[in-house]
């Protein structure tokens, strides 16, 4: 890992001089710690593998208030002993343990123990999701996601937004497609890609060579572990691990996809303020000249256009919050400016397919996310179809579905064909919890015969006009790596 910040040491001095005064919304992430942690706890005793007596959960806990994803990280804020930061300057090394040391009064006490903390070190579980579950590169425990939450606590302590509390305002384009072959356009989408390792760039290589050839590219996002700006930025010098944008993503974008291509902001790329997203990938700051995501003119939200039809690319992660570490997507409410645009271009629904990194209900078909209806009432009402990352699996949900009524919101029955693809490269495993379920299709190739980790993979649209312009086919096509030269589920959907 590189070493870091310049201006970190001094400022988190002044934060622990006045460690009384943290903000609400660090304060809100550390309220969510708590619940996090038991997510886990609770989950290794139904899994059977919790050692010792279970603790009582934490006073207001109920079984996913947390996020499983952040199950450690009350753990290691209590005992730094355990975090590896050989990698790190002695500077930097000394930043990482001052801001545990602010953040230590704070916390809750863990109630994760020694012996239970170390089965993630030998062994991985399943999560319900299909996340892995062990301390492997990329898997939930690698103390890489840790350094990200501690780039969060930079960008909350320091007020680092890239835009402030505000949306960027940036105008977004509205783009008209064109393929290489007459009256057909294809388009490759991929999600959760940003690692920099031999299975993005796999993912890369075979999405470029599938047939039809794709003529754009689409990364639904997440650049791993905090998609942080490059070191020389305005901000860069006070992360941890900076140029992550760059190491981790734009390094490998093939070049030939230079101007085609595009790119959706992130809970991960939030975490260093969407810093190194607007100014490392979108070039925002220069109107996107010079980037290979270009044709976003530096704004994180696009329409693109062909057959009559509109594909709408969202940013549905600069509107969360930071009190659940932005995992639960939103655009600032159907009358928020990001909702004002889309309702500003006069869309058709059923003629309008929807981009964005979070989902619209539980991966699981259990409860709609606040999203749903955010979109629903920008566009007076359901997309035709809508693709997501966010949850690394690949899912393909029953057209049309019902959502019961959970999280707050009212259920719901919909004819969007709703899709998930946040499974091109970090590492997951086959989920129960999508057993008879509503689902058509979902991942199950595993990685070898002797692997629970199954193959990562992508997508693509097909979309086909007539000599009039008219839409007259969508054909979605389903890959992974383990056979990526055929698809391994294929539907026409219009």
């Amino acid at each position: 890992m590189p070493s870091t910040p310049q201006q970190t040491i001094e400022n988190l001095k002044s934060i622990l001089q006045n460690s009384e005064s943290i903000n609400s919304g660090l304060q809100s992430l550390i309220e969510f710690l708590p619940f996090s942690e038991y997510d886990l706890i609770s989950f290794m005793n139904d899994q059977g593998v919790w050692a010792g007596t279970l603790p009582p959960p934490p006073t207001g806990w109920a079984p996913g208030e947390g996020s499983i994803d952040l199950g450690l990280f009350m753990y290691w804020l209590h005992n730094p002993q355990y975090l590896d930061l050989s990698g790190f300057s002695l500077r930097t090394q000394a930043a990482i343990l001052l801001v545990i040391i602010v953040l230590q009064p704070k916390l809750a006490p863990t109630l994760m123990t020694y012996e239970n903390y170390t089965y993630f070190q030998i062994n991985e579980l399943i999560y319900t999701d299909g996340s892995v579950l062990s301390m492997k590169p990329f898997a939930d425990y690698d103390q890489g996601w840790f350094f990200a939450f501690l780039n969060l606590v930079v960008t909350l302590t320091q007020n680092l937004w890239y835009a402030g509390a505000g949306f960027p305002t940036t105008q977004p384009p509205v783009i008209p497609l064109k393929g290489a072959q007459q009256n057909s356009v294809t388009i490759g989408l991929l999600g959760d890609a940003g690692t920099g390792s031999s299975t993005y760039l796999s993912i890369l290589q075979a999405l470029a060579n599938t047939n039809p050839k794709p003529d754009y590219l689409i990364h639904v996002g997440d650049v791993y572990y905090a998609g942080t700006p490059s070191s020389s930025s305005q901000y860069g010098s006070k992360y941890f691990v900076p140029n992550e944008e760059i190491d981790n993503f734009l390094n490998y974008w093939p070049e030939q996809y230079n101007g085609v291509s595009f790119t959706l902001n992130s809970n991960h790329e939030m975490y260093s303020g969407a810093n190194g997203y607007f100014g490392d990938l979108l070039n925002a700051g220069n109107g996107g000249s010079g980037s290979p995501f270009s044709a976003q003119q530096g704004s994180s939200c696009f329409a693109l256009k062909y057959g009559g039809w509109t594909i709408l690319g969202l940013d549905s992660a600069y509107m969360g919050t930071s009190a659940d570490a932005f995992m639960n997507g939103s655009i600032g409410g159907a009358t928020g400016t990001q909702g004002k645009w889309i309702s500003g271009l006069g869309l058709v629904p059923l003629t309008t397919i929807v981009l964005s990194h979070h989902p619209g209900f539980d991966y699981d078909c259990s409860g709609p996310l606040s999203l749903w209806q955010e979109i629903n009432g920008a566009m007076e009402g359901d997309p035709y179809a809508w693709y997501w990352g966010h949850v690394h699996n690949g899912i393909v949900y029953d057209s049309p579905i019902t959502i019961p009524a959970g999280n707050g919101q009212s259920g719901f029955t919909t004819n969007t064909y709703a899709r998930c693809l946040g499974h091109a490269s970090l590492p997951y495993g086959n989920s129960p919890a999508l057993d008879n379920k509503p689902i058509a299709w979902r991942a199950t190739n595993a990685q070898s015969p002797s692997s629970k980790q199954l193959a990562n993979g992508f997508a693509t649209l097909t979309l086909t006009q007539d000599d009039s312009g008219n839409l007259t086919s969508i054909v979605e096509s389903y890959y992974d790596l383990s056979a990526a030269s055929q698809p391994v589920y294929q539907q026409r959907i219009f």
